[in-house]
């Protein structure tokens, strides 16, 4: 009896079939990936890490985002240190966050097109592009609903609710654009690249690379505060709620973010052919040892490949597929050198 094929099979198979479809499909969802991804971060920004409504509030600092916008950010408070808080007011911090966030990303559009992909550039910028829009329009739109939400956090933690929030908004605003084979823009960008020559996770690099980002900002917020006094130190303690945030964006990406994330499979088979099989249905290779059974005697064939975790499913698929009896041990990996394939960033 034939088994009947699933709707995702029948999909794939329509599109295989339609390559000009295939396209338009792929790069639609995409595009859609990447304006959510966007909405997130802006309304991540605009609820925790910097609300509108800081000052009816008893723990009035922004938080201190990372990568470019918090470059931006750290600008925006070296203008108001030299012009006497020239850009304090709301709906103004707004408008010169989002010019200052898009203009700061320009150069690293152009990093994007020419060392990951044109595809990758695109949809990063179209990210860059409506997180900048939505940043400016969520203050107009629904000022007072998202008021509702920074009182409510100040009210129920603080600043370390707006930390966690706005980490887990960040976080998987740039792990789904990761997933779109794209990216939020910024230090994104510059962490995705560095991983991809390295080929290790993503989270990491931007952390390290924000640290002259929060140092800079805190320096200048407690010369605005004004140094040994308790506004001062308040701004200081405000840097480290924004550490948490940082780290809470690291391990939602690396939660979630599987593309560099490395496993290893033990395949132990009676199958002489099942290496040429797997080398067949994956872009990897396998190492085969000759083995014996400890109990039954019986010669045993064991192969040794190496798969980024999103490829597990299929290739443990493929292995029973091949052979139902095979034994399977799947083991996850910290770090792998040498010439391991990624499929290339368009």
């Amino acid at each position: 009896m034939l088994k009947r094929k699933s709707l995702s099979t029948k999909i794939e198979n329509l599109l295989y079939d339609h390559p000009l479809l295939k396209g338009t499909v792929h790069h639609g969802i995409g595009a859609i990936v990447v304006i959510f991804s966007a909405f997130l971060f802006a309304f991540g920004f605009k609820a925790f890490i910097a609300p509108g409504n800081l000052e009816q509030m008893a723990d009035g600092h922004r938080l201190i985002s990372g990568g470019v916008s918090g470059i931006a950010q750290t600008i925006i408070l070296l203008i108001d240190l030299i012009g006497n808080k020239a850009v304090t007011g709301n709906h103004l911090y707004d408008l010169t966050y989002s010019i200052l966030y898009f203009g700061l990303n320009i150069p690293i559009f152009i990093l994007a097109w020419k060392g990951i992909g044109k595809r990758f550039a695109i949809l990063t910028a179209i990210n860059v592009g409506m997180a900048s829009v939505f940043n400016y329009i969520l203050g107009y739109a629904d000022e007072a609903f998202l008021f509702k939400i920074a009182e409510f956090c100040n009210q129920n933690g603080g600043l370390i609710t707006r930390a966690l929030f706005a980490g887990v908004c960040t976080g998987v605003s740039s792990a789904i654009a990761y997933k779109a084979n794209a990216s939020a823009g910024g230090i994104d960008v510059i962490a995705y690249y560095i991983s991809l020559k390295k080929s290790t996770l993503v989270g990491r690099y931007s952390v390290y690379i924000n640290i002259i980002t929060v140092t800079t900002y805190t320096l200048l917020a407690i010369t605005e505060a004004g140094w040994g006094t308790v506004e001062g130190a308040h701004a200081f303690t405000a840097s480290l709620f924004s550490v948490v945030y940082m780290i809470m964006t690291m391990l939602v990406i690396n939660v979630i973010n599987l593309r560099n994330k490395k496993m290893k499979l033990e395949v132990v088979s009676s199958n002489p052919d099942l290496g040429k099989i797997i080398i067949a249905n994956l872009p990897h290779g396998a190492t085969l040892i000759k083995g014996e059974g400890a109990f039954t005697g019986a010669e045993k064939f064991i192969f040794n490949v190496i798969v980024s975790r999103y490829e597990v499913k299929h290739a443990v698929k493929v292995v029973q597929n091949a052979d139902p009896k095979a034994f399977v041990i799947v083991t996850e990996l910290h770090q792998v050198y040498g010439n391991f394939f990624l499929p290339p960033i368009k």
